[in-house]
């Protein structure tokens, strides 16, 4: 377990308390293996669901990516607004997506900006490609 919002590299999920679990390899693998701690989870899907956890991937030149309950589950948003914010400087893309819909969010540090609502962004703007 790392500090409370903690910037990591690679595939992690990111507990209701801001602290994160790194995942050595693939999220599904991890599942597999702590049936313990994610109990008849089988996927990324079932954990963020049913467990309320985020995934997190960062990858090079700056780039995460989310996996939230919802873009109308207040607490999926506020922690995820809550780790980009206190990392500011750590990453230049941010893609949220979520598991009851088809679509996804981009944010940048410049929708942390003074008077910007990175909640609202996450909540209101979906796109579907």
């Amino acid at each position: 377990m790392t500090a409370p919002f903690e910037w990591v590299r690679g595939a992690a999920w990111l507990f209701p308390d801001g602290t994160l679990d790194v995942v050595p390899g693939f999220h599904d693998e991890w599942i597999a293996a702590h049936q313990d701690l994610a109990p008849g989870c089988s996927n990324v899907a079932d954990v963020v669901t049913g467990l309320g956890w985020l995934s997190v991937v960062s990858y090079s030149r700056g780039y995460v990516e989310f996996m939230i309950r919802s873009k109308s589950d207040s607490g999926s948003v506020r922690l995820c607004v809550e780790h980009l914010g206190r990392n500011l400087g750590r990453w230049e893309n941010a893609l949220v997506m979520t598991m009851d819909e088809e679509g996804y969010a981009k944010l940048t540090p410049d929708d942390f900006a003074d008077g910007a609502s990175p909640e609202s962004k996450i909540r209101g703007i979906f796109s579907v490609d």
